[in-house]
């Protein structure tokens, strides 16, 4: 399993215009990623900072996420990570992160990244 959470500050005003954006990629992702576990956004109480939690069953599911960004999502993650709505602070990988997750998050100034590769034990109830 791999799991990732991402942490972003947003502007005053911000909450209306991320909810509609949000909203149209998790459709998005929805349908072209069947293997993904879950993938959530919240926000914090005061409406000031976003956390998106995405839990993969594996790093090809990880990397398929990051071709539907590029390929299906590339206008939405533009709008969503730009100045006017998201500034991204920080990104946790559980798991060992696909390089091309690590390419992406070089490509925005000031991102945080930290890695966590040593799963020690767990588990995961699903519905059935």
């Amino acid at each position: 399993m791999f799991a990732i959470r991402a942490l972003g500050k947003a502007p005053a005003r911000w909450l209306e215009d991320f909810t509609r954006t949000y909203k149209e990629v998790v459709e998005t992702v929805r349908e072209h990623e069947p293997r993904l576990i879950a993938f959530h956004g919240f926000v914090n109480k005061d409406g000031t900072e976003m956390t998106i939690i995405q839990v993969h069953p594996d790093t090809a599911s990880m990397d398929l996420h990051m071709q539907v960004l590029r390929d299906k999502l590339g206008e939405h993650v533009a709008r969503a990570l730009g100045p006017e709505l998201i500034e991204p602070k920080r990104v946790e990988y559980y798991g060992t992160p696909p390089q091309s997750a690590l390419e992406m998050d070089q490509q925005i100034p000031g991102l945080a990244v930290d890695i966590r590769p040593t799963h020690v034990a767990g588990f995961t109830h699903t519905t059935g």
